[in-house]
């Protein structure tokens, strides 16, 4: 297991990198949020909470934590939240510091720190939805790849399997490709992405668009190699990029998903026997 205590990724919570690594705002009234929805609030520190939005499909079913990318919101979520429920998985989509309802400021380091807030108060939100969640997953897109790679790796008793939508590798290369400034390759070393994955050994399914050109599909070849797991797959959904994975693969992208999740159900009720 990773101890969270150890981590240092200050080098990385300097201004002149965060403005190009996150682009918090903030969510204004209920939009067009699912009946199912319910808003959350996890606290993270003193006077800083987390929100988050979840979409319950059942009230025992598998729940998916969700990640999202740079430039998203949990309520961004609300209508393609339905085709993940119909995966049979309950979906939480979780906001970084000062994205939609959550206060605080952004941060690379604290990202880490509150998705591990987020994974342990599970049981709140089990509590607030008066449900249960007989399995965890983890999911991430784009950014959110670390944060779910990071509790697969350092909880792998607690998450039954790991999905990435257009993950990175090499968390130096892509505040470059987005304007950021140069870093030494080995800013991050045994702290990035390629380096988290090697400790994952759960179901693993990564999601990738062949023309992405923010974050290449070399990526996610690189994760799927380095990821150790027996029970992997790399999907690529061929002429997405990495906005519109969804609209060139709905189908494929979910189906995908559907499988995953039907094959940790499955393991869950089979006997020591394999009967």
């Amino acid at each position: 297991m990773i101890d969270i205590s150890t981590i240092d990724y200050s080098v990385l919570d300097r201004r002149e990198i965060l403005m190009f690594l996150f682009h918090p705002r903030p969510e204004w009234g209920v939009g067009g949020r699912e009946k199912t929805a319910l808003d959350v609030l996890i606290p993270v520190e003193d006077d800083v909470s987390v929100g988050g939005r979840f979409h319950m499909a059942q009230r025992s079913a598998p729940n998916i934590l969700f990640f999202h990318g740079n430039g998203e919101i949990a309520a961004d979520y609300d209508e393609i939240s339905r085709f993940y429920m119909s995966c049979g998985v309950s979906f939480w989509v979780v906001d970084y510091r000062g994205y939609g309802r959550s206060t605080g400021k952004p941060s690379f380091s604290r990202m880490f720190t509150d998705a591990e807030a987020v994974f342990h108060d599970i049981k709140a939100v089990e509590k607030i939805s008066k449900g249960f969640f007989d399995r965890v997953l983890v999911m991430g897109r784009s950014l959110g790849s670390a944060s779910a790679i990071f509790l697969a790796a350092a909880h792998p008793q607690g998450v039954d399997a790991l999905l990435l939508d257009s993950p990175f590798a090499d968390g130096p290369a892509l505040i470059r490709r987005i304007g950021g400034p140069h870093l030494n390759a080995d800013t991050l070393s045994g702290q990035d992405n390629i380096d988290r994955i090697k400790g994952v050994h759960q179901p693993c399914l990564i999601l990738h668009g062949t023309r992405d050109w923010l974050i290449p599909v070399s990526d996610a070849d690189a994760l799927y190699a380095a990821c150790p797991s027996r029970e992997k797959k790399l999907v690529k959904i061929h002429g997405a990029g990495h906005n519109d994975l969804l609209m060139m693969g709905l189908d494929r992208y979910f189906a995908e998903i559907k499988a995953l999740v039907k094959t940790i159900t499955e393991d869950r009720c089979q006997s020591p026997s394999g009967n």
